[in-house]
């Protein structure tokens, strides 16, 4: 049977910056690599925001990215 273990993690806030010419939202990413595989969604949640307050654009979402070594 496969196994799926977590290599890396990645956290990645999404700020709006403003809205182009057609007034759709634009959106800038921030990466933070090297985020422990066991922070929990609630830790991730409490950095972001602590994070985002130090930002000038509000906070528009938060997004996690797992790299995961397949092996059986």
């Amino acid at each position: 049977m496969a196994q799926s273990i977590i290599q890396q993690s990645q956290l990645r806030l999404v700020f709006e910056v403003g809205t182009d010419e057609a007034g759709k939202p634009v959106y800038r990413r921030k990466n933070f690599s090297n985020v422990k595989v066991t922070a929990t969604p609630e830790q991730l949640l409490a950095v972001s925001q602590a994070l985002a307050s130090l930002q000038t654009y509000p906070l528009a979402q938060i997004e996690r990215s797992d790299m995961h070594f397949i092996t059986n």
